[in-house]
């Protein structure tokens, strides 16, 4: 009776590794990549800065960027952070950008989400 509880799990352990990676079997590998969304702005002399969340006073501010995002409501959130700054009299545009990139190869991948041009 003992052998015929353990039996199963000897086999199970020594020979489910053979029937998972066969001959034409790949090996499981998992795709984590990590998300970033950055906060830009072009001021009229054509230089291009990003905002801090430290530097703007709102520790919600990633995750407000990638909310929009998602709703897909980049330029009103982008809208929201013009009336909301300082220096708005002294920036030309802003953008949304989001980074992707695969932590085992450091490439990341840039996408602009959105765009607010300010027009005078």
């Amino acid at each position: 009776m003992l052998a015929g509880v353990t039996v199963p799990f000897v086999l199970l352990n020594d020979l489910y590794p053979f029937f998972r990676f066969g001959m034409f079997a790949e090996p499981v590998a998992r795709a984590v990549q990590t998300e970033n969304f950055l906060l830009g702005y072009t001021d009229v002399s054509g230089k291009t800065h990003f905002v801090q969340p430290a530097g703007v006073g709102l520790r919600s501010l990633p995750y407000l960027m990638r909310n929009y995002y998602y709703r897909g409501e980049a330029e009103t959130f982008l809208r929201n952070i013009h009336r909301l700054h300082p220096k708005k009299n002294q920036i030309a545009g802003w953008q949304l950008l989001r980074v992707t990139s695969p932590t085992e190869v450091y490439r990341p991948d840039t996408v602009l989400a959105g765009r607010y041009p300010i027009s005078r």
